[in-house]
């Protein structure tokens, strides 16, 4: 993603990995990372990220813990059109500042929160790593 910010000129862009958040010490971001490096399934993957999400911001939405294909069964499987509740699919990339910002005053946020788990099956997805983006 590229975006124009005010201090940069008309004909350049800053890619927002620029906006990295390095790993130090006092880094929030630094105790755990999203997706490990090697996993057995992705259910192994969600709950890593669950629990990284947890210790980051003290609370996350309710992520569905299997694959995108099981969540999309699970949301359209019931009888009652008034059960189904569609997938909301977050994809992460743990290397922006962005992203820590966005979880941090929205989508971790109590009302955010409550709206996706009664109305959302949420998947999340980190793309932090290469290998994590053509999953």
């Amino acid at each position: 993603m590229s975006i124009k910010t005010p201090d940069t000129p008309d004909n350049n862009t800053v890619d927002d990995e620029d906006y990295f958040i390095p790993s130090t010490p006092s880094s929030p971001l630094t105790p755990c990372t999203p997706f490990p490096k090697e996993y057995p399934n992705e259910a192994t993957c969600i709950e890593s990220f669950h629990k990284c999400f947890e210790r980051r911001y003290n609370a996350c939405p309710v992520f569905y813990v299997g694959s995108l294909q099981k969540a999309c069964k699970q949301a359209f499987d019931s009888e009652l059109i008034k059960e189904r509740r569609p997938v909301l699919v977050y994809i992460h990339y743990d290397k922006s500042i962005f992203s820590n910002i966005f979880c941090q005053n929205i989508f971790c946020s109590t009302i955010i929160i409550d709206y996706l788990r009664e109305n959302y099956i949420v998947w999340p997805w980190d793309v932090t790593l290469e290998s994590n983006k053509n999953v």
